[in-house]
């Protein structure tokens, strides 16, 4: 396994970059029909790295955030994280609760809940714009919510070595009173992305 990441070429760049326009109009759509009101997303960027410079990219080891577990099944098998901001996300999402259901007590469960569907539809809508693009069947487990630090999500990731590829999408999410930062990642079973980068002309 190469110990360095892809070099992308600016076509191969702009064919990644592709899939997270599609993904993130895909998820504005979607987000703005649960949550009932216009969501927009900022211009995705797209990088392909190596597991062990994540961190540094995403945050610091000790920043709080809510992060989505899944696995990926199908051609292109491996595991996705959604990461949000852990203060952001909770802001955002109780915001547009009171906006549907009123000013009363939001309890924990309802923000998990919607937390986990806002991480499941990101997810949903990337994997559509890669299977779109690539023609590679990939299926979403259900996804598993957790809080604590950068570092701590890392952990759930079962099996990672610090040279395998990572797929990252870093985007914006906003609305006329808040945004949220995350990140969806994708790391594949093989520990390369070959198999999905291939289809761009990308070589190892």
């Amino acid at each position: 396994m190469n110990s360095t990441a892809p070099t992308l070429s600016e076509i191969q760049r702009d064919a990644l970059k592709e899939v997270g326009n599609i993904g993130a109009g895909h998820a504005a759509t979607a987000l703005s029909q649960l949550l009932n009101t216009t969501v927009k997303l900022s211009e995705p960027t797209i990088d392909v790295l190596k597991f062990r410079d994540l961190s540094s990219r995403v945050g610091s080891a000790d920043r709080s955030v809510a992060a989505l577990h899944m696995y990926v099944r199908g051609e292109a098998p491996g595991q996705m994280v959604v990461l949000f901001d852990r203060e952001q996300a909770a802001e955002f999402v109780n915001v547009f609760i009171k906006r549907i259901i009123g000013d009363i007590q939001i309890f924990d469960s309802i923000v998990d809940s919607t937390l986990k569907e806002l991480g499941n539809i990101i997810a949903g809508s990337y994997l559509t714009a890669l299977i779109s693009l690539t023609g590679n069947n990939l299926l979403p487990s259900v996804p598993t919510l957790s809080y604590g630090t950068v570092q701590q999500a890392f952990r759930t990731l079962m099996s990672i070595l610090p040279d395998q590829d990572v797929f990252l999408i870093e985007s914006q999410f906003l609305d006329k009173d808040k945004a949220v930062s995350g990140q969806f990642i994708l790391i594949p079973e093989t520990g390369s992305l070959q198999p999905l980068l291939s289809v761009f002309g990308v070589n190892d």
